[in-house]
């Protein structure tokens, strides 16, 4: 239904109002799937690389500086891990629901 729909707008917009041929319409639509895999691809990617990032900060700054545990709440950087967690869990998830 979704892609029926996705289908009748691009249709409408594109062929009844600016005239491009009906033919054209099924590769745009190829390349918007393409499009959204390869910005899933990069969501999930961006997300890795910031919760690591914000992981082996919190890590150096708090339990070799400090000597402080893991995720103790005195070491400010802990709340960049949680919140690079945040990212990575929900930019990973999104990702596939986007797709």
């Amino acid at each position: 239904l979704g892609i029926c729909m996705l289908y009748l707008l691009v249709h409408i917009i594109f062929v009844d109002f600016s005239g491009m041929p009906v033919h054209e319409v099924p590769v745009l639509l190829a390349g918007y799937g393409f499009g959204a895999s390869f910005v899933a691809l990069f969501m999930q990617l961006g997300g890795g690389i910031y919760t690591k990032a914000a992981d082996v900060g919190a890590d150096m700054c708090g339990k070799i500086d400090q000597n402080l545990p893991e995720d103790d709440p005195r070491n400010p950087a802990v709340i960049a891990d949680l919140v690079g967690d945040n990212v990575g869990d929900c930019a990973g998830s999104m990702a596939d629901v986007f797709e």
